[in-house]
């Protein structure tokens, strides 16, 4: 690769301004590790925003502007455009701690074997508060590979990985809503190695505007079953099984929870 190149390319698809865009972008140009370009798909976006977007002067930015809407497609779209040897996830929402792409770059050189890198986070609220940190990920790829089954395990807003092996396996699937942890299986059936660091190194906000519909939620759950079907089928794990049912009660159980709340708050 040539040195003029950066090592590193952020993605981000954004089709709204929640409000916390600016800090988003900010906290990706001030990072310590300066070797990477930062590539927004601005998707079905409205022309202030478009505006907006232009209107940084950081030459590390690269904007490409698309009509379609679909998450998988800006995704890899902005895959197709990266010319760093890693690819990372940044979502127009959250934060990124400055060391954040210095430690998974560090990582990823040291440990060439492995192709998806995640790592720890915490939840922040909509005015940056910590508001707790989620259950311990796995770390290790053996057990990643024993969850997969039963959950994503790898965060996407937090995930690096290595470029070629996402294009080796066809980029994002369309038509997915749960387009990362598809990734992830049909990485698993490629023998893709997966690690997590157990530092915390992205603000994960948890906000109003992020989508809550029972139509939303129909059609995760749809997806999900319809993924971990096709890996029971295709592996002959009997995990995928378990998983199908551990997570169709699990998501039923704490829908009913959200909706016994609402009628009593």
């Amino acid at each position: 690769m040539s040195a003029d190149l950066p090592n590193i390319s952020v993605i981000l698809a954004v089709n709204r301004d929640d409000g916390f865009l600016q800090e988003a972008i900010e906290s990706v140009l001030n990072q310590t590790h300066r070797n990477f370009e930062l590539i927004i798909v601005a998707n079905c976006c409205t022309d202030e925003l478009w505006t907006y977007l232009n209107s940084f002067s950081d030459s590390r930015i690269k904007l490409h502007r698309t009509s379609i809407g679909q998450l998988p497609f800006n995704l890899n779209l902005a895959i197709e455009e990266a010319q760093g040897k890693y690819v990372a996830r940044m979502d127009a929402d959250d934060v990124c701690e400055p060391k954040r792409l210095a430690c998974q770059f560090a990582f990823m050189e040291a440990h060439p074997e492995v192709d998806v890198l995640g790592t720890e986070y915490v939840h922040i609220d909509e005015k940056g508060q910590s508001i707790g940190k989620p259950s311990a990920l796995n770390h290790s790829h053996e057990d990643i590979i024993r969850r997969l089954p039963y959950e994503s395990c790898m965060p996407h807003p937090t995930v690096m990985f290595k470029r070629a092996s996402v294009l080796a396996a066809s980029g994002y699937a369309y038509g997915l809503y749960a387009e990362d942890w598809d990734l992830w299986l049909r990485l698993a059936r490629r023998q893709s190695r997966f690690a997590n660091l157990p530092q915390p190194l992205l603000r994960y906000r948890i906000h109003g505007a992020q989508s809550t519909s029972h139509s939303a939620l129909r059609r995760n759950i749809a997806n999900v079953i319809g993924l971990l079907t096709r890996e029971l089928i295709l592996t002959g794990r009997p995990a995928f099984a378990a998983g199908i049912f551990t997570y169709l009660s699990g998501t039923l159980l704490r829908a009913t929870v959200a909706q016994l709340r609402a009628r009593h708050a």
